[in-house]
């Protein structure tokens, strides 16, 4: 795991106007967000080859709705499983 910056796709262009901060999960492929008014979710992201910087898709699931103890998984060490 990593500290990224977080950059969303919107209209098939990567946007870095409201980057928000998180940390990459490489072995899963997720990132857990949080944006500056704590607000944390979990997505699938996609990281840029050499730099700090993932990508989220446009209309990416938040995977912390569904499952919170994924959460709890990341936080306390992002084990694949």
């Amino acid at each position: 795991m990593r500290q990224v910056t977080v950059n969303y796709e919107f209209q098939g262009e990567v946007s870095a106007d409201f980057p928000d901060k998180g940390v990459f999960y490489a072995d899963r492929g997720l990132v857990l967000r949080c944006d500056p008014y704590g607000e944390v979710a979990i997505h699938h992201a996609k990281p840029i080859d050499g730099t700090d910087v993932v990508v989220v898709a446009e209309g990416a699931d938040d995977l912390l709705n569904d499952n919170p103890d994924l959460f709890i998984e990341l936080v306390m060490g992002g084990a694949a499983k």
